[in-house]
């Protein structure tokens, strides 16, 4: 799997966005928090923008492997707020050693260049027998 880095790209928090995402993962029947409170793994949405779609349109290269998040973490230097304008770049890379794991990192920053948070995600690579 090639190293592949993206961005900067530019995005903006939209309330309808955060609306969006909030009825899609459920947050707002588990979650008491305000609806104009930015859930903290709302960022994954930028990783369909269609600028980062590169680092998933060929993921697998190979059409007969599913990937399977299997780990995430996110570190917030601050909270996203409805309106925030950010840049972020995704990095993609596979571990030599693990060829099956891939690990995707996004570090968001505001206009300015202060950094508001870094995320990861890693994939493993699933062949069709292991759904038998």
């Amino acid at each position: 799997m090639p190293h592949l880095r993206i961005g900067p790209v530019e995005a903006r928090v939209e309330a309808d966005a955060v609306g969006r995402y909030r009825a899609a993962t459920a947050i707002d029947e588990l979650d008491a928090a305000p609806a104009d409170e930015v859930p903290a793994t709302f960022p994954a949405v930028w990783l369909w923008h269609p600028a980062a779609r590169a680092a998933f349109d060929d993921l697998t290269g190979d059409d007969s492997l599913i990937p399977v998040l299997i780990a995430q973490r996110f570190c917030y230097r601050r909270t996203l707020r409805i309106g925030d304008d950010v840049r972020f770049f995704i990095t993609r890379r596979a571990d030599p050693s693990a060829p099956e794991d891939v690990q995707i990192e996004a570090h968001v920053e505001d206009l300015n260049g202060a950094v508001i948070a870094d995320f990861s995600a890693t994939y493993r690579l699933f062949g069709p027998e292991a759904a038998l």
